[in-house]
């Protein structure tokens, strides 16, 4: 199911949100009615996930019961390993899991062959060509990290804590896991964090300016989806569609929009999910800030998909040494990191020279960063945005062949006016419709205007104007707020017939 449905919109979302309320109500007086509250997310975001197919919601739950099993081994051997602690007894892996200590032991080995187990899950999904499960990366990454942190001591094991005889938390894992906000695309969240905010959540009383404002942000974030990265969308198929016949600005352009699609598909999911969950009373963490107004390539990766760049610098950069090791070992390890990252989005060629890109330009920055160059913050800008708009564009071409040929028709496409195939596709009808009524219709760039439009909006929003949250937190609700809110809604949803699925379930 997507946010961007009838069904999510009409359906799912507010007999979720009103079951939701009722049950957290009865919370208040009953404990026992918190876990009923788990459960109930766990129920609905299964039904969440439902539409995408038997095949899909059986990879899902396969995942959760084989590494439930392997969290519930994980937790006796820690309960085991506590009591020694506690007995006053010594132990090799009681210094492991206490101390952090590299040696091989019982639990090491435990681990080690449970995260394996996960890697090799989505190796073999990634690498069989037939079927690739729907965000099977992130909840992947996700049973990874609740492994690891339970390992480590950071998620309570204890029969008390849990509220089972167990140790093991049935339904807060399941509430983790399958939490469908954050199933599709992130953000990514350890458990402690997670389990922080649902607390938080269940606690929390109704509070209707807290709606508005997140039924506001939900809207903006709908919109980017659905009015803008969809349209950038079939522009951007139309162009790769014909890389050979285009010109030198149709090619600027192709390149360019994509930067734009995937910057309002994704931004536009965070912001919906984001919404949804304030709706909760959650607080889902930052995972998208502005990353165009990034001035520098370290920058960019601490505002794009934020979460992904602290799941890899703990459970990969540090492992590795980080910078514990010197400079060269350093550098190796952020060129891992960026590899990583980029066979993590896809399997091939483009993925790589895409993650080698980052990386290079990464590692360069972090030389230079003693000796910044004395270049104006808005040129700095410019030059991070062409940089990433062409690594981008290995990250789209299905091969490196059309990626190098888009990338060469910039500078050899010569001179010629836009296809109006490309034009035609910005031409919605709320907008043709005006433009066809008015004298601009005489103009002779009538055809690409509402391109233009679109490019212009684009740059402002990404390079100049606030993001959705930030204005969802500062702008004063009332009627100005409301019909915007009210306008960008009907807009969207009346739109649905056409949308695409967000780019991210793909990775």
């Amino acid at each position: 199911m997507l946010f961007n449905s009838y069904i999510f919109m009409l359906a799912f979302f507010p007999v979720f949100l009103i079951v939701f309320f009722a049950v957290r109500k009865a919370s208040y007086d009953d404990p026992k009615m918190r876990e009923l509250c788990k459960a109930l997310v766990a129920a609905f975001s299964l039904l969440f996930y439902a539409p995408f197919g038997w095949r899909n919601l059986l990879a899902l739950v396969m995942s959760i019961v084989v590494n439930g099993v392997l969290a519930w081994i994980l937790v006796r051997h820690t309960e085991k390993v506590v009591l020694r602690k506690e007995e006053g007894l010594k132990g090799a892996d009681e210094s492991a899991f206490v101390n952090g200590t590299a040696a091989l032991t019982p639990g090491r080995i435990l681990l080690g062959a449970a995260v394996t187990v996960n890697v090799i899950w989505l190796l073999a999904f990634k690498f069989n060509g037939i079927f690739f499960p729907v965000a099977v990366s992130f909840y992947t990454f996700n049973q990874i990290s609740y492994l690891v942190d339970l390992y480590r001591g950071e998620i309570p094991v204890s029969g008390e804590t849990a509220g089972n005889g167990n140790g093991f938390d049935l339904l807060g894992y399941l509430s983790y896991i399958l939490f469908f906000p954050k199933l599709l695309q992130g953000p990514l969240m350890r458990y402690s964090e997670f389990d922080e905010e649902f607390e938080k959540a269940l606690d929390a009383c109704v509070d209707y300016e807290v709606l508005l404002r997140s039924l506001y942000l939900f809207s903006m974030g709908l919109f980017k989806k659905v009015i803008l990265a969809d349209t950038f969308g079939k522009a951007v198929n139309w162009g790769f569609d014909n890389i050979p016949t285009l010109g030198s600005l149709e090619a600027v352009l192709v390149a360019a929009f994509y930067s734009f699609q995937l910057y309002f598909d994704f931004s536009g999911y965070c912001d919906m999910a984001a919404g949804v969950c304030k709706m909760m009373g959650f607080e889902l963490p930052l995972n998208f800030n502005s990353p165009y107004k990034a001035e520098n390539i370290i920058d960019f990766w601490k505002r794009w998909h934020i979460t992904l760049t602290k799941f890899f610098t703990k459970y990969i950069y540090i492992p590795l040494g980080g910078n514990r090791k010197g400079m060269a070992r350093m550098y190796t390890n952020l060129m891992i990191v960026f590899l990583v990252s980029g066979l993590w989005h896809g399997n091939g060629w483009t993925f790589i020279i895409w993650g080698v890109l980052h990386g290079a330009l990464y590692v360069v920055t972090r030389m230079l960063k003693d000796h910044p160059l004395p270049v104006p913050r808005a040129i700095k800008v410019i030059m991070t945005f062409i940089y990433v708009t062409l690594a981008w564009v290995f990250f789209r071409a299905a091969n490196v062949r059309d990626a190098l040929l888009l990338i060469g028709r910039m500078f050899t496409g010569g001179r010629k006016p836009i296809a109006s195939a490309l034009s035609s596709c910005f031409m919605l009808d709320e907008l043709w419709y005006v433009i066809k009524v008015t004298p601009i219709m005489k103009l002779s760039f009538a055809w690409d205007i509402c391109l233009w439009l679109f490019v212009a909006f684009a740059a402002a929003v990404v390079f100049f104007a606030p993001n959705a949250i930030e204005r969802a937190r500062r702008d004063r609700i009332g009627v100005k707020t409301t019909l915007l809110t009210g306008l960008l809604l009907v807009w969207s949803v009346v739109s649905f017939a056409g949308v695409s699925t967000f780019l991210y379930m793909n990775f």
